[in-house]
């Protein structure tokens, strides 16, 4: 998850880094403001958001996915 920092009322909140993209909308948990997130915000919390989103994005896609053993399996 990723940290979210709100503009208007400066509380902090967290959304899914699958989420959190350019352009993306969520509503504030706090205060319920709706933020558009975008690269070109004048905010830098937003700014550091998108970038640790991307961030956590592109260390998911290189991380070996693992796979589940089934129970049969694993007896063996």
């Amino acid at each position: 998850k990723v940290r979210i920092r709100c503009p208007k009322c400066t509380k902090m909140f967290r959304d899914r880094a699958q989420r959190v993209r350019d352009g993306y909308q969520v509503n504030c948990e706090h205060c319920s403001r709706l933020l558009t997130l975008n690269r070109d915000s004048e905010d830098p919390f937003i700014r550091r958001a998108l970038k640790t989103a991307k961030e956590i994005r592109a260390a998911l896609e290189v991380a070996p996915k693992t796979t589940r053993v089934d129970e049969s399996v694993r007896s063996l």
